[in-house]
């Protein structure tokens, strides 16, 4: 009597041991869904618009129509689509940069000016930003501009601005870090600078 209750037990046992293995077995692998092959890159024309509109809202961005449109007719602004969906949007424009003064002033444009990228959640952290960057920058040397340029923040860290952003900065301004940008406190703000003609 106490072998077979032993056995049943036994076997109760092993059935709960086997289960976790079987369910290990049963997880799946995390396929990367998106690589930068699966990425079109487009630049934007005015066709565009509606679309750039709607994904610049969505991350929060309070842009007009009109405002838009203006920026997208430089040339200079370029979206990301994944199965001819837009997802995520780098506007440019022409600018004047003073690497003297090390402020944008009103002179001859010598300079892309990079709003934040619009990346839609759902793509962020798979390379967006990056493509949309070297768009910008390739865009901007084309046109023989000398510097690319984006304020950060217009919250200027103490000590270090390159240590704050090592320690705690945002994905995008890691993005500059690693691609070689300067950084210069000014008074609207932390200016990105990065030189793109020798």
């Amino acid at each position: 009597m106490d072998q077979g209750f032993a056995k049943k037990v036994d076997t109760e046992q092993e059935k709960k041991l086997a289960e976790p293995k079987q369910k290990e077995e049963k997880k799946k692998e995390f396929i990367h869904l998106l690589d930068e092959d699966q990425v079109e890159v487009k630049k934007l024309d005015e066709t565009d618009l509606e679309d750039v509109v709607k994904i610049m809202r969505k991350c929060a961005f309070d842009v007009t129509d009109s405002e838009v449109v203006k920026i997208i007719n430089y040339g200079l602004s370029f979206g990301c689509y994944v199965n001819r969906m837009l997802i995520g949007v780098g506007l440019g424009w022409p600018a004047s940069y003073d690497p003297e003064k090390r402020m944008i002033t009103g002179a001859e444009h010598n300079a892309i000016y990079m709003e934040d990228p619009a990346v839609l959640l759902m793509y962020e952290g798979r390379g967006i930003r990056s493509i949309l960057l070297r768009q910008r920058e390739g865009a901007a040397r084309n046109a023989n501009y000398a510097y690319s340029i984006a304020y950060l923040s217009e919250d200027i860290p103490k000590g270090s601005v390159v240590d704050y952003i090592k320690e705690a900065g945002s994905q995008l301004e890691k993005l500059y870090l690693g691609e070689d940008y300067e950084f210069f406190r000014t008074d609207r703000g932390v200016l990105s600078v990065k030189r793109l003609t020798e």
